[in-house]
């Protein structure tokens, strides 16, 4: 009686365990999704990321300073731009977001500067600074954009200039220690800020013939370029020199030394040497945020 009381014990217990495991089993295996599942990523809901708001702007500003050429003299060709040389942002003015490209002829001097950028009022606009020194017109899509009344960027024959190395790398050097010696006052909206010279040129040129070399400095606000230092090493009957010229980026006053001596000072409210005005979408055209 005693076995057999034990028995049917034993056979109760395994039941139940086995009823147990039963009900928890499936539960477990519902818990674990198939690998396939489990490998799929979540479609992300939200607005796009900054990276690819960035991607998107960075084409729009690329197209759209693509449509204006500039025309110098009777040039058979226009000048036209190339890929954007620096990308840049102004937290001072609120400007997220902004680009510079060089109008050129075939790698030479820039004829012109062009910027697009986002304002601090959500507002895309377009600015062109000139540089060649006369007779110059602004195209868009082959239809006069805009013709300056006044040219202020002029060569000059750098003081005591070094003789240019005949080496790029050493020519490099020489004037990135000229450029430095340059120091560029922006009033910017009443206020007078000291601008930063990026020691790299955004832009490296020559002419054959008539420029051995030649680079393109800025110095900025943020990172946003507010006045160009050109540098340009040149041969003429009394040897090899350097000059230079600058170039308002900005549509508001500036101030330049070189050496602690004032060389160069342009007034602002559109100094009809630069034009910064809103840009005119194509038809259809949609603006990125």
């Amino acid at each position: 009686m005693r076995c057999s009381f034990f028995t049917r014990f034993r056979r109760l217990l395994v039941l139940i365990s086995v009823l147990a495991l039963a009900s928890v089993v499936p539960a477990l295996l519902a818990d674990d999704p198939p690998a396939e599942k489990a490998a799929e990523k979540k479609p992300r809901i939200g607005p796009p990321t900054a990276e690819e708001l960035a991607g998107q702007r960075m084409q729009f500003m690329k197209t759209a300073l693509s449509r204006y050429t500039v025309q110098v003299g009777k040039s058979k060709e226009p000048a036209k731009v190339g890929d954007p040389c620096l990308r840049w942002t102004n937290p001072i003015a609120g400007a997220p977001d902004g680009i510079v490209a060089v109008y050129a002829h075939e790698g030479g001097r820039p004829a012109a500067l062009g910027q697009l950028f986002l304002n601090d009022e959500k507002q895309w606009c377009n600015e062109f600074t000139i540089i060649a020194e006369n007779d110059v017109a602004i195209k868009r899509s082959d239809r006069l954009f805009w013709k300056p009344s006044e040219y202020v960027c002029k060569l000059t024959d750098l003081p005591r200039s070094p003789r240019p190395s005949d080496k790029p790398v050493l020519r490099l050097a020489q004037m990135r220690s000229i450029a430095g010696d340059f120091s560029v006052i922006s009033y910017f909206r009443g206020n007078k800020h000291g601008l930063r010279l990026l020691r790299q040129p955004v832009y490296r040129y020559s002419e054959k013939g008539k420029i051995l070399d030649g680079a393109l400095f800025v110095f900025v606000l943020g990172t946003d370029p507010d006045c160009g230092l050109l540098l340009e090493a040149y041969q003429d009957k009394k040897g090899s020199h350097y000059r230079y010229a600058l170039a308002p980026i900005t549509v508001f006053k500036l101030e330049v030394r070189y050496k602690d001596d004032l060389v160069w000072s342009v007034e602002g409210t559109h100094n009809r040497s630069i034009l910064s005005a809103a840009y005119t979408p194509e038809p259809g055209e949609v603006l990125p945020k």
